[in-house]
């Protein structure tokens, strides 16, 4: 990036204090219907990896779960079996290739995710109204790569200091 531009050191903070005070307020809205449904912080990540791999046209696997979520292969099993347990997600073979197991999200565990995320989603389609498109995909630029520094930052990728 450009030194000159870079945003000043005031509009950093505000940006930083956003994120922080968002990644809060999201962590409470994931800690209370991991709660009322019995799931742990990984199950749910999990749970979520399985639901954004499955809408993306690329069912998971138990590979791909430990991989995202930086996990064993082992605990990475666990944790698909307590969520297929709970009738969360179904194992499946692969069509073309049956060694390989594939991971979905159950339709009612997405009916349950539906009832508890539905005016979460209205809200967020009203914050959206507001914006441009040309907005919205700054936006939506901008979330992607800031998880992308998360993830790197979290995987030991930047530089400490």
């Amino acid at each position: 990036m450009n030194p000159s531009t870079r945003p000043d050191s005031g509009r950093r903070a505000e940006i930083v204090m956003r994120l922080q005070v968002l990644m809060t307020e999201s962590r409470h809205v994931a800690t209370a219907f991991s709660t009322q449904h019995g799931l742990s912080s990984s199950d749910l990540d999990a749970l979520l990896y399985v639901m954004h791999q499955q809408d993306a046209g690329s069912p998971a696997t138990p590979g791909g779960i430990a991989e995202a979520l930086d996990l064993t292969s082992g605990a990475a099993t666990g944790i698909i079996d307590r969520l297929a347990k709970a009738g969360h997600v179904v194992r499946t073979r692969d069509e073309q290739d049956r060694r390989i197991v594939r991971v979905h999200f159950a339709e009612p565990a997405r009916d349950v995710a539906r009832g508890f995320f539905a005016p979460l989603g209205r809200l967020t389609d009203d914050v959206m109204a507001s914006y441009s498109p040309d907005e919205l995909d700054a936006v939506t630029r901008f979330l992607g790569e800031m998880g992308d520094a998360m993830r790197e930052h979290g995987r030991g990728g930047a530089a400490a200091g």
